[in-house]
């Protein structure tokens, strides 16, 4: 399987170092040279430095042949944009987004973006299943 991620933040890197240990082929995007070289440290040469919103990195960095495109920024519009490019630009069969807004979750969901990982949403049931215990130990 052929991944690209966008941005070499922490959710990306986390990601990335799975997806690596589960036999994928990874290449990261990414517009900060930092960040490039960072994650270049840890994993090898697997970073193109520039904008995963752009259609010359995503080709620079080979989403024409990817499986698989998982937007990590830290803006829901620029994660729904790389994500409309590599569906209908490069005919990525899959296309994964992280949305911090859950009002743009469900839009990001309507455009077409086959998994919509809503971050409220995962927070929310994080901090539930860690606080329902001790709910019930009130009682």
């Amino acid at each position: 399987m052929y991944v690209i991620i966008v941005g070499c933040g922490s959710t990306g890197i986390k990601v990335a170092e799975w997806l690596m240990a589960s036999g994928a082929e990874v290449t990261m995007i990414d517009n900060d040279s930092e960040k490039q070289r960072f994650v270049d440290n840890l994993f090898g040469s697997i970073v193109v430095l520039g904008d995963g919103t752009g259609v010359e990195s995503q080709e620079k960095a080979g989403t024409q042949r990817a499986d698989l495109l998982i937007a990590t920024l830290n803006s829901d519009e620029d994660n729904m944009l790389a994500c409309q490019i590599a569906k209908h630009h490069f005919n990525v069969d899959t296309t994964l987004a992280l949305s911090a807004d859950p009002d743009k979750a469900h839009l990001l969901g309507l455009l077409g973006i086959d998994i919509v990982v809503n971050l409220a949403d995962l927070i929310t049931e994080e901090i539930q299943s860690l606080v329902a215990p001790m709910l019930v130990e009130d009682l």
